[in-house]
C-alpha cells in the first residue's frame, strides 16, 4: 500500500513539475511594474534604485530583468543585448505565469526587432502570441499581433501583415484603448494603399485614425495622419493635399525632402510656380528615393514649362520617365520575389502547421497515458482500500452473526434442557401415579391424594399450548408454518410433534400422553398420512430435517 502511494506522488510530481516557479512579491518590483503603463520613467527610476538585482531570488531577479526590459523599450532607449530580456524568457519559460512568459518573449522580438534580427524576432513574438492566448491581457495581445505585422512588412509579405494588423485592431477594440486603435487604423489604411484597395477604403481607415488620435490628445500622430493623407490626396485633391502636407513639413523636419517635392506638385498644379519653385529647391538639396525623384523632375519639368525654357523641360521630362520606367521594373521584380516569398511561406507554415499537429497530438497523446495511468493508479488504491474495507465488515458481520447464532443455540439449548426436564419430572410423577394407582387401595383420602400427583404429572391443554409455543420459537417460526402448511394435524398430532421435537422416546411419550404403545404407533402412523410422508421414511428423522431446513 505505502509503495502504490509513493509511486501516485512521484506520478503526479512528474505531471505538475512543469509549474514549479512562481511570481514576484518584491514590492519595488510590483509597483514599478504598476506604472509601466501610465509613467514609465517613474517606474525605470524604481527598477534602478534596486542595488545588485543579480543578487535578488530568481523569480524577483526574472522580474526585474522583465520589467527593466520593458521600461527600457517604452522609453525607446538602446537595448543593445538581448542576454537581460533572456534570463526572463527562460525563469518564465518552466512556469504557469503565462502572461510574464508571454510578455518576456514579446519583449525579446521587440529587442531582436531593434537589432535587425527580424527571422528570430518572429519566432519569438510568435511564440509570445501563443502563450498570451491564455491570458485576458488584450492590450498585450494586440502588440504582439502589431509587431508580427510589422515583421511581415517589413520582410515586404504584405498580406501576412495585413492580417496581423486586423487581428491587432480586433484587441485593442476590446480593449478600448483608442490611442493603439489610431495607429493600427492608419497602418490598415498604409496596408490599403499598398494593395492597391478602392482609395475610399484607404481613406475610411485614414479619417478613423486621425478621428482617434484627435480623441486621445495624441498631436504627433494626427498630424502624421494629416502629412499621410496629403500624400495620399496629391494627384486627386491638390488644395487639401497641399494644407495637410504643409503641417507635416512644419511638425516633421526628417521628411521635408519628400514633402517639399510633393508641395512643389501641387502647388505647381495650382498654378503657383513660385510656391513650386521655392519647394522645389528645399527638395533638390537632399537626396530622395526614386519615386519621388522623378516626381520632383516632373514637377522641374511644368516650372521650367511655365518659365518658357522648353529645352530644360523636355530634359527633365525625360529624366523623370527614364527613373520611372526603371522604377516600375523594379516594382515588378519585387512584386515578383515577393510572391515567390509569399509561396515559400506558404509552404513553409503548411508545413509548421502539420509539425505543430504532430507535436501537439504526441503531447496530448502522452498527457493522456499519464492521465490514465494516474487514474488507473487512484482507482486501483480506492477499490484496494474499498476491498479491504469491506473484507474488514464482512468478517465483523460475520462475527457477529456467529456470535448471535451461537448465543441463540445456547438459549435454545437451555430452554430445551428446561423443557425436557419439566417433562422427564412430569414422566417420574406419571409412573409413579400408576404404581400408586395400582398398587394402593382405593380411599377417599387416597382418590385425593392420586388426583393431585394427576394434577402434577400429566399435561394439560394449556400447558400443551406452551410446550407448543416455546418450540415455535426454538425453530424460528417453523412449528407454526407446519401447522399452516399441514392444516389435518390434529391437537393431539401436534402434541406428539412436540414431543419428538424435545427428543423424547416413545415411552416417555406414553407416559406423558397417557397412552398404550399400540396407540402411539397408530397415532405416529396417522401423523405420517396427514404429512404425506412414505411409509419407509422416519417420522423423527422427516421433523427433524423439516425443522431445520
Amino acid at each position: 500500500m505505502n509503495y502504490l502511494k509513493s509511486a501516485l506522488l512521484i506520478s503526479i510530481s512528474i505531471v505538475l513539475a512543469s509549474c514549479e516557479g512562481g511570481n514576484t512579491k518584491n514590492e519595488t518590483i510590483l509597483q514599478a511594474e504598476s506604472l509601466m503603463f501610465t509613467v514609465p520613467n517613474s517606474a525605470y527610476r524604481l527598477l534602478s534604485s534596486i542595488p545588485h538585482p543579480e543578487k535578488l531570488s530568481k523569480a524577483d531577479y526574472a522580474a526585474w530583468c522583465l520589467n527593466y526590459t520593458h521600461a527600457q523599450y517604452k522609453l525607446y532607449k538602446d537595448i543593445k543585448s538581448d542576454s537581460i530580456i533572456c534570463i526572463a524568457v527562460n525563469y518564465y519559460e518552466h512556469t504557469n505565469l503565462s502572461k510574464q512568459s508571454g510578455t518576456s518573449y514579446y519583449l525579446l522580438g521587440c529587442v531582436l526587432i531593434s537589432g535587425k534580427h527580424m527571422k528570430d524576432a518572429l519566432v519569438a513574438l510568435k511564440k509570445a502570441d501563443e502563450l498570451l492566448q491564455n491570458t485576458t491581457d488584450n492590450n498585450l495581445k494586440g502588440l504582439v499581433k502589431f509587431n508580427i505585422g510589422s515583421t511581415y512588412f517589413n520582410d515586404e509579405v504584405f498580406d501576412q501583415s495585413l492580417f496581423y494588423y486586423k487581428k491587432a485592431l480586433n484587441y485593442f477594440i476590446a480593449s478600448k484603448n483608442i490611442k493603439y486603435q489610431a495607429y493600427t487604423y492608419r497602418v490598415i489604411s498604409d496596408m490599403y494603399n499598398q494593395f492597391d484597395y478602392p482609395f475610399d477604403s484607404v481613406m475610411k481607415y485614414s479619417n478613423l485614425a486621425l478621428k482617434q488620435a484627435k480623441v486621445v490628445g495624441d498631436t504627433i500622430n494626427y498630424y502624421s495622419i494629416l502629412a499621410q493623407q496629403g500624400e495620399l490626396l496629391y494627384d486627386k485633391d491638390y488644395l487639401r493635399s497641399k494644407e495637410y502636407l504643409l503641417k507635416g513639413f512644419q511638425y516633421f523636419p526628417l521628411y521635408r525632402p519628400i514633402y517639399s517635392t510633393l508641395l512643389a506638385y501641387t502647388y505647381s498644379k495650382l498654378h503657383k510656380p513660385d510656391s513650386a519653385r521655392f519647394y522645389l529647391n528645399i527638395s533638390a538639396k537632399d537626396t530622395l528615393e526614386s519615386k519621388h525623384k522623378a516626381l520632383q523632375y516632373y514637377v522641374g519639368a511644368y516650372v521650367a514649362k511655365d518659365e518658357g525654357n522648353l529645352s530644360s523641360a523636355f530634359d527633365l521630362y525625360k529624366k523623370a520617365y527614364s527613373i520611372r520606367n526603371a522604377f516600375f521594373k523594379e516594382a515588378i521584380r519585387k512584386q515578383l520575389y515577393r510572391l515567390d516569398k509569399q509561396y515559400d511561406l506558404t509552404q513553409k507554415e503548411k508545413e509548421n502547421a502539420a509539425l505543430k499537429i504532430d507535436n501537439r497530438n504526441k503531447v496530448i497523446a502522452i498527457t493522456l497515458l499519464i492521465i490514465v495511468f494516474l487514474i488507473g493508479m487512484i482507482v486501483f488504491i480506492i477499490r484496494h482500500n474499498q476491498n479491504k474495507s469491506d473484507r474488514i465488515a464482512n468478517d465483523m458481520r460475520n462475527q457477529r452473526l456467529e456470535f448471535e447464532i451461537k448465543e441463540k443455540q445456547a438459549a435454545n439449548a437451555k430452554k430445551s434442557e428446561s423443557l425436557l426436564s419439566k417433562l422427564q419430572n412430569k414422566v417420574k410423577n406419571t409412573l409413579l401415579y400408576n404404581r400408586l394407582n395400582i398398587g394402593i387401595a382405593s380411599s377417599d383420602k387416597l382418590e385425593e391424594f392420586l388426583q393431585d400427583i394427576k394434577k402434577q404429572s400429566i399435561i394439560n391443554e394449556s400447558e400443551w399450548k406452551y410446550y407448543t409455543d416455546e418450540i415455535d420459537h426454538i425453530f424460528n417460526n417453523k412449528f407454526a408454518e407446519l401447522k399452516k402448511s399441514f392444516p389435518q394435524l390434529t391437537d393431539k398430532d401436534i402434541n406428539v410433534i412436540t414431543l419428538i421435537c424435545l427428543k423424547l422416546d416413545i415411552p416417555d411419550c406414553c407416559s406423558l400422553l397417557d397412552m398404550k404403545k399400540n396407540a402411539m404407533y397408530h397415532r405416529r402412523n396417522l401423523i405420517k398420512e396427514r404429512l404425506g410422508i412414505n411409509e419407509d421414511m422416519d417420522l423423527d428423522e422427516w421433523i427433524k430435517g423439516y425443522l431445520n431446513s
